[in-house]
């Protein structure tokens, strides 16, 4: 299936409208700029990793984010705990696999979670190749880069917007992961969901980063561009490259 930049947008607009609640199992480091980033997409983000907290809190929200990037023996228990239920509400759940390729163990847990609920898949090259073989059919591949592509059933998206600036500080990588979430709980539509999202990120980035000095400057003036960004800005800066699995360009 091919989008247009309104069909995009559309996704966008209904999110700011709506508002979505997301659980985020994520990496110390990168909660508070995760939280600040979703916030102005009017995604409204929880935190806490405490484990008689866990259920409570994934009970109440639209969607579920696990991220690995500090994994510890408890943390891994609060996982399962979010992933258990999640499954009984159904919600969109992503994973961001951090540094999966750096440890035995890192890796061996996240090929076992990905047995469970797992909706989206959001790693880079490096990662996405550890875990090959270890993907259920039902969970959509965004694999993360100087393009990011969605791996859709029929359909392959290819997403070239974004700035160098957004490798260069720290969570908005892990950020990405809790926006996904976020749209991945507006619509029915995953594959839309998510194109949607890495569009819009892609072109705040680059947005920003005209308004930047440095990576310093960019942190600020990217949240503020999600937050303001309007739809004539988008449609005139989104690069969207589509396939079908068959080689076949789309759009």
């Amino acid at each position: 299936m091919s989008y247009k930049a309104e069909d995009l947008w559309q996704v966008f607009e209904n999110l700011r409208e709506r508002g979505v609640r997301v659980h985020c199992l994520t990496n110390s480091v990168a909660q508070n700029i995760t939280a600040n980033i979703m916030l102005a997409c009017n995604i409204v983000p929880s935190m806490t990793a405490a484990h008689d907290e866990i259920p409570a809190f994934v009970e109440g929200v639209d969607g579920l984010l696990v991220n690995l990037g500090t994994l510890d023996g408890k943390r891994r228990h609060g996982i399962r705990l979010g992933l258990e239920n999640a499954a009984k509400k159904s919600i969109p759940v992503v994973l961001d696999p951090v540094k999966v390729d750096r440890t035995d163990i890192r890796m061996e847990f996240a090929k076992d979670i990905l047995q469970d609920n797992i909706s989206i898949l959001k790693a880079n090259m490096t990662e996405s190749a550890g875990l090959s073989g270890a993907v259920r059919e039902d969970t959509l591949l965004v694999r993360t880069g100087n393009e990011d592509a969605v791996f859709g059933r029929e359909t392959t998206y290819t997403v070239g917007n974004g700035h160098a600036y957004m490798d260069k500080v720290t969570g908005i990588g892990c950020a990405l992961g809790g926006v996904l979430a976020g749209f991945a709980a507006v619509e029915p539509d995953k594959e839309l969901d998510v194109v949607a999202a890495l569009a819009v990120y892609g072109v705040c980035g680059e947005i920003a980063a005209e308004q930047a000095n440095g990576p310093g400057s960019f942190t600020p003036a990217f949240i503020d561009t999600l937050y303001g960004l309007k739809a004539d800005q988008f449609n005139e800066r989104l690069k969207l490259e589509t396939m079908n699995n068959k080689g076949g360009v789309l759009a």
